[in-house]
């Protein structure tokens, strides 16, 4: 009894000493596990080894003009219309805005100083006609001589301010002159086109030079016609065969005879074998009568075979007959109907080339009168091109030489004028200072007057259809107006972003990239599909915002580019080999500089274990997504890259999951 208690006893223990085993064992398990799953994820990659690396600058800027351009109002006027908006690329002379037909308030000025300039100059002529009554000299001729000099330089000055008008006309002229002959080239080539389809539809082996509808149609007659024709010919060709046939058979004189030969044959035959039946009969049968009667029964058998199958022949050439003469019924109906065929084709094909024929004469007919009308037009625009040309041959230069020996002249023959009136005056006994004196007014009053009129027939020419134009081609950028609008004098009206002056655009980098660049290095432009565009490092300067740690690169743009558009460009030195490359993001900073982290494995009953160490590095180059370091590394390390938390040197982690 003691002894099973104390086996009893014995088992307890044991089960209960395997039931805490088992228990600390799954302890030790989970616990594990857990403290895995609480570790830091993270993403490693093995080192790269002796790697080539190529440094890039990469950056996007604007595109902007290297110069603007004010268009600014001459005058004071009001904007009936503006023809173009913020944005729009124009050329050089294009029209920006329409002014409205009015007098502008430097015009009403103007004219108001004109009136006080000739009261001005009507009495100083009045002052200098009475001083010199008392001197009883004639100037008539020599102030005539004056006046035709004045309005002679008048009519100079006049073609000067046309001159810009007359260039104008000239060009519209040329360009008339050039439209008229291309349509002259025009119509005369439309008018060969429609004579050489008058001479094509003549000739059939031409008719691919027709037109393409008018070739398939005829291609389609003819063909119509040509199985029409065809099938004419060979129900004639039929007709003539059964015909002949016919000719041939259907003889009734020559089959009755044939029949009454047969006959006759039969009967002969008939009567030869009775005599030889009789001769074997009789008392004594002649064996030579006998076999002369065989002979005989042999040839009228052999003769009425023949007879027979003559007959038979004409007789079976009589049904042929009688067949063929049915036939050649059928054959001569289909014939007429072939025959209308035919016709009826024959006239659409030959009505059809009549039309072709006929559209093309008249088309013809109809080019040759255009082409008479325009050659017409092209005599009168060659002559207004030459007068045009007459007009506008004489330069600016010329024009103002021809006027300043004009008015060299003018001033000759006035101050041979004053001098003559001088020295009449000193004779007469009058004081000359006073004379010149007025002379003197005279002079100023007549310059006020010109200048006046001058400046009022310019700014008369400018109220009726005057517009804006740009003076430089470009963007605009800015309108100071809109329609309705009164715009002062001297106001800006629009501002050009100049395109023939080049553009340019700016990035900003890190001292260090910049250091490894320099004016004159080509950028890539990227991710550019709107054709061709040329990027050149112009200068490097530093950025006012942060002058010890940035710069700014500007470039040169070429190409096919607007301002305002956006480029993104890369640029830097080739390639070269680094010991170890690393992801960027795997390199870290602190205070004791940077460093990435390295993942150490260390064995475990229950596996590995890992452990980030920290490994100081120097970046030796970078570009976008690596970077050329050195440090104690021995090769193969597993980099950190990325980790689901903040991880420090030391601390344990545990690599994701795929």
């Amino acid at each position: 009894m003691n002894e099973n208690k104390e086996t009893k006893r014995r088992e307890w223990v044991k089960n209960a000493i395997i039931i805490f085993l088992v228990i600390m064992l799954l302890l030790t398990f989970f616990s594990n596990t857990i403290m895995n799953y609480s570790l830091p994820e993270i993403s490693a990659q093995q080192i790269e080894q002796g790697g080539t690396l190529s440094e890039q600058i990469r950056g996007s800027g604007t595109v902007e003009a290297n110069q603007s351009y004010e268009v600014k109002m001459g005058e004071t006027r009001k904007i009936a219309s503006v023809e173009v908006k913020v944005g729009d690329e124009i050329e050089k002379g294009q029209t920006l805005m329409k002014l409205e037909d009015s007098d502008s308030e430097e015009l009403t000025t103007a004219e108001k100083e004109l009136d006080t300039a000739e009261k001005a100059l009507r009495e100083a002529k009045k002052s200098y006609a009475e001083a010199l009554l008392s001197v009883g000299a004639d100037y008539r001729t020599e102030e005539l001589d004056i006046e035709n000099q004045e309005e002679a330089l008048a009519g100079l000055k006049e073609d000067l301010s046309k001159i810009a008008d007359y260039q104008k006309a000239y060009d519209k002229a040329k360009e008339e002159v050039r439209s008229v002959q291309a349509e002259v080239r025009d119509i005369e080539k439309e008018s060969k086109e429609y004579q050489d389809t008058v001479a094509a539809i003549s000739d059939e082996n031409r008719y691919s030079e027709l037109g393409e509808e008018d070739y398939k149609s005829l291609t389609a007659a003819k063909e119509k016609l040509e199985k029409a024709e065809k099938a004419k010919t060979k129900t004639e060709e039929t007709i003539k065969k059964y015909e002949s046939e016919i000719a041939s058979g259907g003889d009734q004189s020559a089959i009755n005879a044939a029949k009454k030969a047969v006959e006759q044959k039969q009967n002969e035959l008939s009567n030869l074998r009775t005599k030889l039946n009789d001769a074997f009969t009789g008392e004594n049968p002649d064996m030579t009568v006998i076999n002369d009667l065989n002979q005989q029964i042999s040839q009228a058998e052999l003769d009425l075979k023949y007879l027979q199958e003559d007959y038979n022949d004409l007789m079976s050439k009589s049904s042929e007959y009688a067949r063929n003469k049915q036939l050649l019924t059928g054959e001569q109906q289909t014939l007429k109907r072939n025959e209308t065929s035919y016709d009826n084709a024959k006239k659409a094909y030959e009505d059809l080339i009549a039309e072709i024929k006929r559209g093309a004469n008249e088309k013809a007919d109809d080019a040759e009168e255009r082409l008479a009308d325009a050659k017409l037009r092209l005599e009168d625009a060659q002559a207004a091109e030459a007068e045009a040309k007459e007009k506008a041959s004489v330069s600016e230069d010329e024009q103002e030489n021809k006027i300043r020996e004009a008015e060299t002249a003018l001033e000759k023959a006035k101050i041979s004028l004053s001098q003559k009136q001088k020295e009449d005056a000193v004779t007469s006994g009058k004081d000359a200072l006073s004379i010149q004196a007025l002379q003197d007014s005279i002079t100023d009053a007549e310059k006020e007057v010109a200048d006046a009129r001058e400046k009022i027939e310019k700014l008369k020419k400018n109220s009726v259809g005057a517009e804006i134009t740009a003076p430089v081609g470009g963007k605009i950028t800015s309108l100071g107006f809109v329609a309705g609008e009164e715009a002062a004098k001297e106001s800006v009206a629009a501002t050009i972003e100049m395109s023939e002056k080049g553009y340019t655009m700016s990035i900003t980098v890190t001292s260090e990239q910049a250091r490894k660049v320099k004016a004159g290095d080509t950028a890539e432009v990227q991710y550019f599909f709107g054709g061709e565009a040329n990027v050149v490092l112009q200068s490097i300067t530093a950025d006012e915002k942060n002058p010890s740690k940035s710069k700014i690169l500007r470039f040169s743009v070429t190409g096919d580019v607007a301002p305002g558009q956006s480029l993104q460009i890369s640029m830097g030195s080739k390639g070269q080999r680094y010991d170890y490359i690393v992801p960027n993001s795997s390199i870290r900073e602190d205070n004791n500089g940077k460093f990435v982290l390295a993942v150490v494995a260390k064995s475990s009953p229950l596996g590995n274990r890992y452990t980030a160490e920290r490994v100081a590095v120097e970046v030796l180059a970078a570009d976008d997504t690596k970077s050329a370091v050195s440090g104690g590394f021995t090769g193969g390390e597993m980099i950190i890259s990325t980790s689901s938390k903040p991880i420090e040197a030391g601390m344990q982690v545990r690599f994701a999951e795929n």
